[in-house]
Parts: C-alpha cells; structure tokens; sequence
C-alpha cells in the first residue's frame, strides 16, 4: 500500500463517516426539524472512535513490524488542540439553544432554526475533528510534517 493510496482510503472513510452520520441532516430538517434527534453532543466522540479504528487497521496494515499502537501513532492533543475551545464552546451553546424552546418558539414554531444551526456547526466540528485525525496519521505515514505539507 503506496502513501498516496492510505492518504485516500483516509479521505475515502471520512467522506463515508460524514454521510454515515450527517448524511440525512436535509431530510431530517423537514421530517422532525424541531428536535436534535440522535446529534446528540457525544457524537463527535462515537465518530472519532469509529475513524481511530480505521486507522489502526491501515497502521497495522502498513507497518506491520512497528510496535506502536494507534494512540501513539496519533499526537492527538496536539491537533486537537488546534481546534480552538471556542469552536467546542459554539458546539455546545448550539446544542443548548437548539434543546430550549422558548414559548415564544413553540407559538411560532421556529426552534427549528436553533436545531439547524446546532447541526451545522457539529457537522463542521467533526469535519474538522477528522481532518486533524487524518493529518496526524498521515504525517506519522509519510514523515511529513504537517507544517511543511498540506494534505
């Protein structure tokens, strides 16, 4: 397996992870748009949990002989840290306010707007949850560093 083919496969799995679980966020909108439903604020986690074990297995794959396991293949604070707590801190004010509904809201029905946002910008986190995850592993596969190199 080339560098060139794990750098795909990655982009190829999160691109499945994203339709996978934000992938029916227009329909939703429509069919139940005042309710968060299953966007729930552990989802991030439940989607990082799912792309680690992807990436395992393409380490496993690719460097068979390394004894390092997924966790210190990933410098994961590092990039993680680059997602700023603001970032985190807008996920979960969406989150509330899509939960609240005011009276004002239920009379005119409008905490879908809330709900929209909330989903939006968690699609967008975990969006940028992955691509962190991916750069980490690939500059760990290719021994670039990803200063030097955008992926």
């Amino acid at each position: 397996m080339t560098k060139k083919n794990i750098e795909t496969l990655c982009k190829e799995k999160e691109q499945e992870l994203i339709w996978k679980y934000f992938g029916n966020i227009v329909k939703e909108a429509v069919e139940c748009p005042e309710t968060i439903g299953g966007y729930t604020m552990d989802l991030p986690l439940k989607v990082e949990a799912e792309y680690k074990e992807f990436l395992k297995g393409v380490w496993e794959e690719f460097a068979p002989g390394d004894s390092r396991t997924i966790e210190d293949v990933l410098d994961e604070k590092r990039l993680k840290d680059l997602m700023t707590e603001d970032e985190r801190e807008a996920v979960r004010n969406a989150f509330d306010e899509a939960n609240k509904i005011t009276l004002w809201e239920r009379i005119t029905k409008t905490n879908h707007e809330d709900v929209a946002h909330y989903k939006g910008l968690l699609k967008e986190y975990v969006t940028e949850l992955l691509f962190c995850l991916r750069c980490d592993f690939l500059e760990e596969v290719t021994g670039n560093n990803i200063e030097n190199k955008a992926f």
